[in-house]
């Protein structure tokens, strides 16, 4: 009899012992947009496996590419919903929540990566972040899209000329479609799911995009007009809920940000190579690659300058951008 008792007790302290252990396992989702051979993917597998690693195993990040949890707006929603923990949509949908953050939206802002790099990771990303933290988002880096350029279907984008008149998809972001027109396209706003199909049957004529995602999502065979015009390089913001962060352990809290920063730059690195190696691929392929005069696009961006920057604090962040060295 007493063996029995103290096999069941030893048991029972087990079954105590597992689930303590079970639920002291803090499980985060991450869900993108991209595919699993995208920079996207690539920060968030190093955001898991640092944070994996420095909490020894405490926490695990489940990650899900491809808008398995939803397009970018339903998934920073989902953020505040409690639904999902960690998303890096691009930086146009965050504006929907967090206006501020619009002013990385407008054409030809950044003179090329390292300038963007020195103005996310210097004192207007960090007015960025309390703005990000004043509406409920913590961020835990800056990550990129890539430099964008102009896809078409049927017509070669040799010059500003040639734009004229085009149905161009862009994102659902008002300075994108703001700028598109301004260029003398038509802007079209389109669910990005949607996008092959519109230009595999004629619905738009082209698109934006930046190598890596020209290249991944295979645009090239229904847009395979390539013009390389660099009109924005895409900031992509990776965050998850300020409420879910504050309920999380002082030292997880520290190792997400630490492990947020340490993914961004892993990142950015996977981006830049890609987009810089791509592009004679992208010809091997067929591609025809086309270089148009950027002034005349400078130019027509001005409008666009004019109509969003519009307050002192917008000035005052534009201003703190084109200084930053």
């Amino acid at each position: 009899m007493k063996t029995s008792l103290l096999r069941a007790a030893v048991v029972a302290l087990g079954v105590a012992l597992g689930g303590s252990a079970h639920a002291e396992t803090i499980v985060l989702k991450a869900g993108h947009s991209a595919n699993p051979d995208e920079p996207y993917h690539i920060g968030l597998t190093e955001f898991a496996r640092i944070v994996k690693e420095r909490t020894n195993g405490r926490v695990e990040v489940q990650i899900f590419p491809n808008n398995q949890l939803g397009n970018e707006k339903e998934m920073i929603e989902g953020l505040l919903l409690g639904t999902l923990d960690i998303t890096v949509p691009s930086n146009g949908v965050v504006t929907n929540f967090v206006p501020q953050l619009g002013i990385f939206d407008l054409p030809f802002l950044f003179r090329d990566r390292a300038h963007m790099y020195k103005v996310m990771d210097g004192p207007v990303g960090q007015t960025l972040d309390k703005a990000m933290q004043a509406k409920g988002f913590r961020l835990l880096g800056f990550y990129e899209a890539g430099i964008r350029h102009i896809m078409t279907r049927s017509k070669p984008i040799n010059s500003y000329a040639d734009l004229q008149g085009l149905k161009i998809r862009t994102m659902g972001v008002p300075a994108h479609v703001a700028s598109f027109n301004a260029f003398g396209a038509n802007a079209t706003p389109l669910a990005y799911s949607e996008l092959y199909g519109a230009l595999q049957s004629g619905v738009v004529d082209g698109a934006e995009a930046a190598n890596t995602n020209y290249n991944s999502k295979k645009f090239y065979e229904v847009a395979p007009h390539w013009a390389q015009i660099g009109w924005t390089a895409l900031v992509a913001d990776l965050i998850m809920s300020e409420q879910r962060y504050q309920s999380l352990p002082a030292d997880v809290q520290a190792i997400l940000s630490e492990a947020g920063l340490a993914s961004a730059a892993a990142e950015r690195a996977a981006y830049e190579k890609s987009d810089n190696s791509l592009l004679g691929d992208l010809k091997e392929k067929g591609v025809k690659v086309t270089h148009p005069d950027p002034k005349p696009f400078r130019e027509a961006s001005k409008a666009v300058y004019d109509a969003f920057v519009k307050t002192e604090q917008d000035r005052a962040l534009l201003d703190a951008i084109l200084a930053t060295e």
